[in-house]
């Protein structure tokens, strides 16, 4: 799978998989580890022999998971639909009777058996892949976007009358066996580590992608000139203008204390506000798009929020310098995988201004891409 994996003229396994792998290890040096290339059905009477300790880059699934543990993500990668017919408003569920080309074992293939599809026009390559879609020996084709771009390049294919569909971000890790995990246990907590720190981000959006997240910006910015936002955060402006530093940063650290222990009183204070509620209640109607909304004032100190945030003082990070600091009209983060969670996050920060058009706060919104973008379900 160029560019992840493939094999050197040397028939050594390379590519931005192997090199993650190798960045792990090399961080581990109580370990070391050979890869060998084999079809899946393989692979699964390997592991339950023993032969073998793992198996890399995979999808989580419910047959691996049987006998393995899955690791945090060595590689991100983005999911798209392709087709030769306008699948634009279409559902898997419209999708389920067609036939879908596939690579022999790969992980497109087992999502899409979990998903209900039986047809399959399947293929060794990537390569072959994308010459047999180019050539219409199926219509439909689901493959990572990184990889589609690559044999398409290399091939010097023709994408003119070519759909595509956001499907979703997938994680792609090393499963372990369990009987290798209760031999040392302690490999896959130092794995995870390790690959948080080696991993290629390799998330990337379309335009169309890009547009879809920036069209978020409209209705958080109605909110915004609403009465029950700009209120409260006038009246705290003027609260909070001559709070000392030596105050601001005590109450910041009552309000970790308070995450941390869970005995919530400042907290508790915080989200009993009717701005607080309203925020919950815009989260809850968003279908997922918005995992948490809070709101500063213009000194970056946390009004109102749909969740309990890490800190209660704002001032001192990201969007507060972009919004309140440098002015700029709306900041949209780079996706991030966010490993407690396993969800790629961005944040959407806007200012909050008054009747004058005058900057008096802040609005964060942290935004589930995935659920924002309403792939292909």
């Amino acid at each position: 799978m160029p560019p992840y994996l493939f094999e050197s003229p040397d028939q050594s396994l390379r590519g931005d998989a192997k090199h993650t792998l190798d960045c792990v290890f090399e961080q581990l040096p109580g370990y070391h580890f050979q890869t060998a290339i084999a079809p899946w059905p393989r692979v699964v009477r390997l592991a339950h022999r023993g032969d073998i300790d793992g198996w890399f880059l995979y999808v989580q699934n419910a047959s691996s998971d049987d006998f393995a543990v899955l690791s945090d993500p060595l590689l991100l990668e983005s999911w798209y639909w392709y087709s030769l017919d306008d699948v634009s408003d279409a559902t898997l569920e419209d999708l389920r009777d067609e036939t879908v080309l596939v690579m022999n074992g790969t992980y497109q293939a087992i999502w899409l058996q979990s998903q209900g599809f039986s047809e399959f026009f399947s293929v060794g390559s990537t390569d072959s892949l994308i010459r047999a879609f180019l050539a219409g020996r199926a219509r439909h084709l689901l493959v990572s976007e990184t990889v589609f771009n690559e044999a398409v390049a290399r091939l010097n294919g023709e994408l003119s009358a070519i759909n595509q569909r956001f499907v979703g971000f997938i994680p792609l890790g090393l499963y372990i066996t369990k009987a290798f995990s209760r031999e040392h246990p302690g490999f896959i907590g130092d794995f995870n580590t390790a690959a948080t720190g080696c991993r290629i981000e390799q998330v990337g959006l379309t335009a169309e992608n890009e547009q879809s997240l920036a069209n978020l910006v409209e209705p958080l910015s109605r909110w915004l000139a609403s009465d029950w936002v700009r209120e409260p955060v006038l009246l705290a402006n003027a609260r909070n203008q001559h709070l000392p530093p030596d105050e601001i940063s005590r109450i910041d650290r009552q309000w970790v204390d308070e995450v941390r222990t869970g005995d919530f009183d400042l907290i508790a204070e915080v989200l009993s506000r009717d701005l607080s509620t309203r925020l919950a209640l815009i989260r809850r109607q968003s279908q997922g798009v918005f995992s948490e909304l809070f709101i500063t004032d213009i000194h970056g100190i946390t009004l109102g929020t749909s969740n309990i945030t890490s800190d209660w003082f704002q001032g001192d990070e990201g969007p507060f310098d972009a919004i309140v600091t440098r002015r700029e009209p709306v900041q949209i983060d780079a996706i991030a995988y966010d490993e407690s969670t396993r969800q790629f996050l961005s944040q959407i920060a806007l200012p909050i201004r008054d009747t004058n058009g005058d900057l008096i706060g802040m609005l964060v919104a942290g935004v589930n891409v995935e659920n924002a973008l309403r792939g292909l379900q």
